[in-house]
């Protein structure tokens, strides 16, 4: 925010008058949201619509620009906006300084005078509820819930003072730090209030129109407690909860909570019911007014308090109100003399979007997210969501298995696969959840929920007359997609068995990249080359001559899940003989990095420029750093085009930002010696034979024991000649991504030259057909800010796996064992026990991990490989036992388990853990962190 701007907001200013300090919700001006706040203009918008809220007024925003309108205040403020928002202390003390001077402020005469006219005409009010509306409240993009003061049962002589104190909670440490998260600027910010006589409420709580725990559009969650709503906010009580269909009306569940309380009103006192007051609410004393605290009578304490047909009274209200606002609501309600009264109404901005483009047929659809199908859930912005869609777009017309050719859609920044037409269809359902079972458990428990819990969208038997046609026309398409390269693949499958695998100096891999990035490297402009990455992509051609070579890869994972379930007893040793390979290209590039450490070793004045975090163009200067420098770029000659979560194009790839792996290299002359990376491969090929001999030991027995043996140490052989090319396709398919990345940058350098864009990587924030319109001379027509504040809004949300065309995150859970309080349950990948120090990282560019810490992350691919050097074991929010983590951790002999929802939320660094890599579980060992550390690495 230029500080000419702000200082502009604090200049003085006329003082009101009566006419607009206050206004009455049926008044012009009142709906305005600069005029009366978030909470004034909505429930001004009610009243209008003939919604049951009870009548009151608001203090306008033009009463708090007077109130603030001192030198003081002024510049307290503008002392607060150059606070630095990531220093909480300075931020608390300086928003402390600004409430204190409003605070000890008076409203002028004529606003209390007209605020008080106000409560006058309000005959029969014993008291009222004060409540803030701040102008940057209850929005959209932020709802501000719970960040300002609310005063209850306020005497109508304190209303005033009431409404100052209310204008001052705009700069509560927590409404500060809100506004400083969400890069609203203090100075624009101006508070509102809204004064209601209070409601004698028999009961009162929350409704949502859409069920906050799961997304939910069609289902209404409300909670419920007698007397006022105060018990539930300061959870007092555990009330009453239930879900209800708005589609049908059907109650789906009523949970009777524990009501041991209740709020009511200081004045009159209950009478003739048993209840004794215990306690006066907050610091106002009866006389003043406000809310007392009573114990509720045992009959009332199990008893439910709304009926059936409350709540769907309750529920039509609320689904009035949300097509009024045009969005999910967050409403306060009220019973009085058995009838609902509306107190507030907020959207609700914590929900999860759901998928855009909304399905036409107006079904149920399923999505499955790509991101948490590549390990790498974190938002995309827009241009990279395009690149991806047109992709999956070009494959799916291109492999003619479709109905659709546009499975893909949009929601919060990621992208999901219309997996509906596959779920609809038994035969392709049972097989598309057990596939996806082993990539990621918790997609697949999520998919089978949904299925079995919505029966009529989804049948059990039997396939339709009309579907039976297009189960052959599928089935006949499927055979001329991969027929011709059926003789291709059922040679070099052969060939691995007889021990001829495919070799490393095999040109399949490099044709792999070349199908991708020639169409791209070969345009003749920057503009053709960043219109040729939305080209599509021959699917034909890339099975027709890519699958045949790559398919004793597929022979290894075959002969993988043979082993596991021949020997279900012995994971560990089935484990280890997947272990151990200098050609795998995880370990390649760990001994790479390791090779690297040890020619710095003999360079005194290059561990030195390491150790003093000096680039590497100051290394190379050093004595000896040509050599060193020499290194590095063969290094980066070979894994150079990857990066961390490199799907996502906008992200830097190691060549162009080589500190992470300089600081890997650094971590590795600090706590290695000369050699001990190749030494550990050694090891791990001797524990490899180690288990493999032990295997055949144990199929070696009975009559036909010799056979076994060397039928089983046939496949051992097999599987260790085939599975180390797992990684081979994403090292080609990363060059692939970075050709793209390098094409788009391009363009985005001719739009800054034609002063299109201020900055190349502007070009991430437009649409695919902007850039074409932007390359073809036309005006760039969009707001670039806006769009990168709200790619980081969706960079700070967690995304669902699966989510429905309803918005319902189906967060279903693979079955564990009963699990003790402080266990996180996951999926494990890795078997082992191991315990130790918590390191979260959420960015491996900027972190480095101690040797024996157990590493916690959001996801990991290949560009986290250098973590796990010093690695103890594996946690991570989302994956599979095929995703690139899991991987890693069963080369490295890591315990790991993956798809632990909240784990570097839940789990602090240096708090002490134990994973469970064979039963999937977490258990945290103590509450505090061990090392003084409590933050996240970052």
């Amino acid at each position: 925010m230029p500080i000419r701007r702000v200082l502009s907001r604090l200049q003085p200013m006329v003082p009101p008058d009566a006419t607009s300090a206050v206004l009455w919700f049926d008044e012009r001006g009142a709906d305005d949201l600069d005029v009366a706040g978030g909470k004034g203009a909505n429930l001004t918008a009610m009243v209008r619509a003939g919604l049951p809220v009870p009548g009151g007024f608001v203090v306008t925003t033009e009463a708090y620009r007077e109130l603030v309108d001192s030198p003081a205040i002024r510049d307290a403020i503008a002392r607060l906006e150059n606070v630095d928002s990531s220093d909480t202390d300075a931020l608390v003390t300086a928003a402390r300084d600004v409430r204190s001077l409003i605070e000890s402020r008076s409203l002028i005469e004529a606003v209390e005078t007209a605020i008080a006219d106000a409560v006058d005409s309000c005959e029969t009010a014993g008291s009222f509820a004060v409540r803030s509306s701040a102008t940057a409240e209850d929005l959209p993009s932020a709802s501000f819930a719970g960040q300002h003061t609310t005063f209850l049962g306020v005497a109508p002589a304190d209303v005033p003072d009431r409404v100052r104190d209310c204008m001052a909670s705009l700069f509560t440490a927590r409404a500060v730090a809100y506004r400083a998260r969400t890069e609203m600027a203090h100075a624009e910010s101006a508070m509102a209030v809204v004064v209601q006589p209070m409601v004698d409420a028999a009961a009162a709580g929350v409704l949502f129109t859409a069920d906050p725990a799961t997304g939910n559009r069609r289902v209404s969650s409300i909670d419920a407690s007698y007397g006022l709503g105060e018990s539930i906010v300061a959870g007092e009580v555990t009330p009453d909860h239930a879900l209800v269909n708005t589609r049908s009306d059907e109650v789906i569940e009523y949970v009777i909570g524990t009501k041991r309380v209740a709020f009511e009103l200081n004045t009159p006192p209950i009478a003739d019911t048993g209840v004794q007051a215990t306690e006066s609410g907050g610091d106002r004393t009866p006389e003043r007014g406000g809310t007392r605290r009573v114990d509720l009578p045992n009959d009332l304490r199990e008893s439910r308090v709304l009926t059936d047909e409350q709540l769907r009274t309750l529920v039509g209200l609320g689904e009035r109100v949300e097509t009024l606002l045009g969005a999910p609501q967050d409403l306060e309600w009220a019973l009085a003399d058995g009838r609902f009264v509306l107190l507030q109404s907020r959207p609700i901005t914590s929900l999860f979007p759901r998928p855009s483009p909304t399905p036409e047929d107006g079904r149920l659809h399923v999505y499955v997210s790509m991101g948490h199908m590549q390990a790498m859930p974190e938002a995309m912005p827009p241009l990279v969501r395009d690149i991806w869609r047109s992709y999956t777009k070009n494959a799916v017309s291109g492999m003619d298995l479709s109905a659709s050719d546009d499975l893909t859609a949009e929601a919060g920044g990621r992208i999901y696969i219309d997996v509906t037409g596959f779920l609809r269809r038994p035969i392709l359902r049972s097989r598309l959840i057990e596939r996806i079972a082993a990539i990621n458990e918790p997609i697949s428990a999520g998919l089978d929920t949904i299925v079995s819990r919505r029966p009529e969208e989804f049948p059990s038997r039997g396939v339709p007359i009309t579907a039976l046609s297009q189960y052959l026309g599928t089935s006949a398409r499927v055979v001329r997609l991969i027929g011709p390269a059926i003789p291709g693949i059922a040679r070099n499958v052969l060939a691995a068995l007889a021990g001829r695998g495919v070799t490393l100096e095999d040109e399949s891999w490099t044709r792999l990249g070349d199908l991708f990035v020639a169409r791209v490297t070969d345009g003749p402009t920057p503009e053709a080359r960043a219109r040729a990455v939305f080209d599509p992509v021959d699917i034909r051609a890339i099975i027709r001559e890519v699958y045949p070579r790559i398919s004793p890869l597929f022979l290894a994972f075959a002969v993988g899940g043979w082993l596991k379930r021949t020997f279900p007893d012995r994971p560990e040793e089935v484990n280890a003989v997947g272990r151990g390979f200098e050609r795998d290209v995880v370990t390649r590039i760990n001994l790479g990095l390791g090779d690297i450490a040890d020619i710095a070793r003999e360079r005194p004045n290059v561990v030195a420029g390491l150790r003093d975090g000096a680039s590497l163009s100051d290394i190379a200067e050093a004595e000896g750093g040509k050599r060193f420098r020499e290194a590095f770029d063969d290094f980066l000659d070979e894994f150079g085009h990857r990066a961390t979560g490199e799907i996502d194009l906008s992200r830097p790839r190691w060549r162009e930002d080589p500190s992470m792996l300089l600081a890997v290299v650094r971590a590795n002359l600090e706590r290695e010696t000369t050699g001990e990376h190749r030494e550990r491969i050694r090891r791990l090929v001797g524990e490899a034979e180690a288990a493999a001999d032990s295997l055949e030991g144990h199929a070696d027995h009975g009559l036909f024991g010799p056979l076994r043996r060397r039928y089983v140490r046939w496949l051992i052989r097999t599987y260790r000649d085939t599975v180390y090319l797992r990684e081979y396709p994403k090292q080609e398919a990363a060059r692939a991504f970075t050709a793209w990345r390098t094409a788009l940058l391009e363009a985005g350098e001719r739009l800054v030259d034609a002063g299109a864009l201020d900055r190349r990587d502007d070009v991430w924030y437009l649409r695919r057909d902007e850039l074409f319109a932007a390359l073809d001379g036309e005006a760039v027509a969009v707001d670039i800010a806006a769009r990168r504040r709200e790619h980081a809004r969706n960079s700070g949300i967690d995304a669902p796996p699966v989510i429905t065309s309803e918005g319902e995150a189906v967060r279903a859970r693979p079955e564990h064992d009963a699990l003790v309080d402080g266990t996180l349950a996951g999926t494990g990948v890795s078997s082992g026990v191991v315990e130790g120090v918590a390191r979260v990282i959420r960015d491996p560019a900027t972190a480095t991990i101690e040797p024996g810490e157990i590493l916690v992350a959001p996801s990991t691919d290949p560009g986290w490989t250098p973590l796990f050097l010093n690695a103890a074991g594996l946690v991570s929010e989302v994956g599979g036992a095929v995703s690139h983590g899991a991987l890693v951790a069963r080369e490295y002999g890591l315990p790991a388990v993956v798809s632990v929802p909240e784990a570097t939320k839940r789990i602090r660094t240096g708090q002490r853990v134990r994973i469970d890599g064979t039963r999937g579980t977490v258990e945290l060992l103590d509450e505090r962190p061990e090392a003084g550390d409590s933050t996240s690495a970052e």
